[in-house]
């Protein structure tokens, strides 16, 4: 049956009104952000163009420019919004709390590394407000130990080959970033000297870092909405990696419509 007009407006209203605090929220964002925009134009003269354009069309390089950083810049977006879609999937319960604390953490965590990456706030930003590249460094490793100890348990019980692969390969990439540079002044090596080798090795292992904090968040994200619904009556101490055995002996009902 075709509906009608009047049917179809009905229906309109109905939609638009359900998905109005959406449509604020969508509306409240984008508001923000534009107001940055003026912000920066009016009170700093930057020309508006340099805040809404591609980078690659402002500074007239090539499309492939920063193609691994702009990777892993999506990589970091798409660990943010795994933590945060499986935190709010899992049912809000008391005995999941502590899981979607977990969640809610390991997303804050990644936006704090992914903005610092998009907008190198430990190389340019911090640094002229005063604060030292050093202190940054200090601030997130403080930040990553207090995540570390605060989820231990959780972290041990879901799995932890994934994170202590990612925490390498950051690890590395910071002490490549030091050593490197004294290394780039005197090195008898060309290929060194010219920096290529540094660039290759420093970057290299924050991109394969980032990759393994990605594929980390997808698993613990699966982890948890499937250890959620197999025991959604059963306490936080029994979660484990071990996701099929648990939906094996925790069958979920589904009740099904009459």
């Amino acid at each position: 049956m075709i509906p009608t007009r009047k049917n179809l407006l009905y229906s309109l209203y109905i939609q638009f009104r359900e998905n109005l605090p959406l449509i604020g929220l969508i509306a409240a964002i984008s508001t923000i952000f534009l107001g940055k925009v003026v912000f920066f134009h009016l009170w700093h003269d930057v020309p508006i163009a340099q805040l809404t354009r591609d980078i690659t069309a402002i500074g007239g390089i090539p499309a492939y420019a920063g193609f691994l950083s702009q990777i892993g810049l999506f990589c970091w977006a798409a660990a943010a919004m795994l933590c945060f879609f499986s935190a709010i999937v899992i049912e809000n319960h008391r005995i999941h709390q502590q899981i979607r604390q977990f969640l809610f953490a390991s997303m804050f965590l990644t936006l704090v590394l992914g903005l610092d990456d998009a907008f190198l706030l430990h190389e340019t930003v911090l640094p002229a407000l005063g604060i030292p590249e050093r202190v940054t460094y200090a601030s997130y490793g403080g930040l990553l130990l207090f995540y570390l100890f605060r989820f231990h348990r959780l972290i041990l019980k879901m799995g932890y080959p994934l994170i202590a692969i990612s925490l390498v390969f950051f690890g590395l990439s910071y002490t490549l970033d030091f050593v490197l540079d004294i290394a780039y002044l005197s090195a008898p090596i060309p290929l060194l000297a010219s920096g290529r080798l540094s660039y290759l090795l420093e970057d290299g292992a924050k991109f394969t870092g980032i990759i393994s904090w990605l594929v980390y968040c997808f698993q613990i994200g699966k982890y948890s909405i499937r250890a959620s619904a197999a025991k959604s009556n059963i306490g936080l101490h029994h979660y484990s990696s071990d996701i099929s055995t648990q939906q094996a002996t925790h069958k979920v009902h589904i009740p099904q419509d009459r």
